[in-house]
């Protein structure tokens, strides 16, 4: 069996999307003869008609229509193959796309990628913040390598991703020394002392408020922040609140 000449299937699928094989000449820069010659030797290598010519229109027939299926899919992935050798480092190291949900505490986020970056000589890290629906996007269009999340991926999504569980991280309470002091019965001492609350959507959020709800404790809700290991939550929690 001959192979299939790409050249010419590149014709035949920029003809089929402009619709004519003359505003696919004005696309591809080539004489009308050309490009007509190299359709019909598509035609004859796949002996099938691939157009019905109809008052100088061409319609797809229907194996026209499943070859441009399969063409469409071939240079898909042959754009895909470039963008990826355009994100490859010419080092040789492998260029790896981190994305980290907003919501995970930075921490979690430091902490992996540490254990990534033991041996830098191996990999090129670049790490993108972003939601849960931007994270799942950039991986099913192959703009992410891996996402990490203390929200497992559910839904549809689970028919073209996967979830890998990495480590269990225990929430700890922190407080200023003078507000510890107050707390002696755990977690009855909870109930109306002043507290910092993670943002939604986040695992730990849900774990804080199932736990205090499971204890019928109610503290006093002063904010809720993103990311309680930052400057400004160990100041205000200095100041007058606990935090997890």
């Amino acid at each position: 069996m001959i192979p299939i000449n790409y050249h010419h299937l590149y014709y035949f699928y920029a003809i089929a999307r402009a619709g004519s094989i003359t505003k696919a000449c004005a696309e591809l820069l080539l004489a009308q003869p050309t490009l007509s010659t190299q359709l019909k030797q598509l035609e004859k290598a796949l002996g099938r008609r691939l157009f019905d010519r109809k008052n100088q229109k061409l319609t797809l027939t229907e194996e026209g229509r499943l070859v441009l299926d399969y063409a469409e899919s071939i240079f898909e992935m042959g754009k895909e193959l470039q963008d990826a050798m355009r994100d490859r480092p010419l080092t040789g190291r492998v260029a790896i796309q981190v994305g980290i949900l907003n919501a995970t505490p930075r921490a979690f986020g430091h902490a992996l990628l540490e254990c990534l970056l033991r041996d830098p000589s191996l990999a090129n890290i670049t790490t993108h913040e972003e939601n849960l629906p931007g994270l799942t996007s950039g991986l099913r269009q192959h703009q992410l390598d891996v996402a990490l999340s203390d929200i497992p991926i559910l839904g549809q999504d689970r028919e073209e991703l996967v979830n890998h569980f990495v480590c269990r991280i225990p929430v700890v309470l922190a407080a200023a020394p003078e507000l510890a002091a107050r707390c002696r019965k755990f977690p009855a001492d909870l109930a109306g002392l002043p507290f910092i609350m993670p943002s939604q959507p986040s695992q730990i959020f849900r774990q804080v408020q199932d736990a205090l709800a499971a204890c019928s404790v109610t503290p006093r809700i002063l904010a809720e922040v993103q990311d309680a290991t930052n400057t400004a939550s160990r100041r205000a929690c200095r100041q007058a609140a606990l935090r997890p």
